[in-house]
């Protein structure tokens, strides 16, 4: 495991065993079991899986990859799978779960100054991540990305949607709450130049989500309009763009 070594002056969101609330690596997977859960994570691995495409013969990085959800899915279809997290408890838990998976590797280090060469991966993610920074760190991490990705590569990020629910329930949340969700325009400024969005789509109906995992085989199919034009950026909580250099 490459270590982070003495921490720079950088925006950092400290997860470790221990921490309050949702930063306690020790519960912080215990959120997302259940059927609910399970539920909302599906509909939006099948949003970003469709971006990401086919991962036979192709190295992929898994930016802020946490406690390993992203990467343990991904990786055993890929040719290499490296994740990076700045907090080493999140990366132990990533390691028991990658431990009979071959071909993977993971690197304790900062999204804003990733300890690999230029043009290293075929495909860059980062999931369930951006949305604890500001605006300027983000477009720090993504020329990062950027950077990383192999010409003619992928990069799928996942905002928090600041219009999901037809633009009521994200700008709620954004005004009044403390959910900071991402506006189109702020999405475009930290995605940032010398790339092309190829395609954007949203995932979770917010609210009903809540229901509609009772009956996955009836909501799972209705879930995909939120891929539509128009829709794909005001209804679904999550919002996935596809770039490429």
């Amino acid at each position: 495991m490459v270590d982070v070594g003495e921490k720079p002056n950088l925006e950092v969101v400290d997860y470790e065993v221990g921490a309050e609330g949702y930063r306690d690596v020790a519960t912080y997977d215990h959120r997302y079991t259940g059927a609910p859960a399970e539920y909302r994570q599906t509909v939006m691995s099948r949003a970003y899986r469709d971006l990401i495409g086919s991962l036979k013969g192709k190295r992929i990085l898994d930016v802020g990859c946490g406690s390993g959800r992203g990467l343990v899915e991904l990786a055993p279809e890929s040719k290499f799978a490296v994740g990076c997290d700045a907090s080493k408890d999140m990366l132990g838990v990533t390691a028991r779960k990658l431990s009979t998976t071959p071909s993977w590797s993971l690197a304790n280090s900062y999204a804003q100054q990733l300890p690999f060469a230029s043009n290293s991966f075929d495909v860059v993610i980062t999931l369930n991540f951006l949305h604890l920074f500001s605006l300027e760190t983000q477009r720090e991490m993504i020329a990062e990305m950027k950077r990383v990705t192999k010409p003619g590569g992928t990069i799928v990020l996942e905002f928090d949607n600041a219009l999901n629910g037809l633009g009521v329930v994200g700008l709620f949340k954004r005004f009044f709450r403390d959910e900071r969700g991402t506006l189109p325009w702020e999405a475009r400024y930290v995605i940032g130049d010398g790339c092309r969005i190829v395609k954007v789509r949203s995932a979770v109906f917010p609210i009903v989500w809540r229901v509609f995992y009772k009956a996955p085989s009836i909501f799972m199919p209705l879930e995909k309009i939120s891929y539509t034009p128009l829709l794909n950026r005001i209804l679904g909580h999550r919002i996935y763009y596809q770039i490429t250099k």
